[in-house]
């Protein structure tokens, strides 16, 4: 009887999904290190120590490429880093399209649930706010341009769950919803706001935080208002 392990396998694994985990693990070093140390103070060996990757996986894992119409080098780390940037903020795009808002909940209620589902992802661990909101700013022309079609993303997500609350609260259509120009460009607005917001209380000791119910009831409100709505505490 022949026992010799399939073509392709090592140790009952396969290659494919190997790579897969040793990806998983270089993303998840990746989130502590340059959530914590920072892109720019963490080398690539810090990296595959803290992952348990060798360095010839890592440069085949995320190799360094050439991209768009000037060709700009983007390096492995910072393949790497895009990489942890796209997965990142697919977590804040799966809870906003899994939210679910309680029966009878008030408009003011209803916003912040909206508002909590895009920013606990990074309130509840901070090394995402630092690596989607800090660490990945200004690091080359490919990300710059992944992070503006982020904010747009994110701006229209803003856009619906605002219509949706509109419909949900019987509110008139006034102030930055008469027009849909007006509507984006407000949403996109304050989706830089709430970014710099984040970032502000990243960097504030947490003994001089307001709480994080507080925080989130305050962006809640700055969004209702954005878009004319002045709601109550029992609104």
């Amino acid at each position: 009887m022949n026992f010799r392990e399939p073509v392709g396998l090592w140790r009952g694994t396969s290659r494919t999904d190997r790579d897969g985990a040793r990806r998983e693990r270089l993303l998840e070093a990746a989130l502590e290190l340059y959530g914590t140390l920072g892109f720019r103070g963490t080398s690539i060996q810090a990296l595959c120590h803290e992952s348990g990757v060798s360095s010839r996986s890592f440069y085949e894992l995320f190799p360094a490429r050439r991209s768009g119409a000037q060709q700009e080098s983007i390096t492995a780390q910072e393949s790497l880093l895009e990489q942890l940037y796209v997965v990142l903020n697919q977590e804040i795009v799966e809870a906003l399209a899994t939210l679910t808002i309680p029966p009878g909940a008030s408009l003011l209620e209803a916003t912040v649930h909206v508002v909590s589902a895009a920013l606990m992802p990074m309130l509840g661990d901070e090394r995402k706010a630092r690596v989607l909101e800090v660490e990945a700013v200004g690091v080359n022309d490919s990300l710059e341009a992944r992070r503006r079609e982020t904010m747009r993303m994110l701006a229209a997500s803003v856009d619906a769950a605002v219509a949706h609350l509109q419909k949900a609260h019987d509110l008139p259509n006034h102030g930055a919803l008469s027009g849909a120009d007006s509507a984006e460009l407000t949403s996109l607005i304050l989706v830089g706001g709430i970014t710099e917001a984040l970032v502000q209380r990243v960097h504030t000791p947490v003994e001089k935080r307001t709480s994080t119910t507080e925080f989130l009831t305050s962006i809640a409100e700055v969004a209702l208002r954005a878009h004319g709505v002045f709601p109550t505490s029992g609104a």
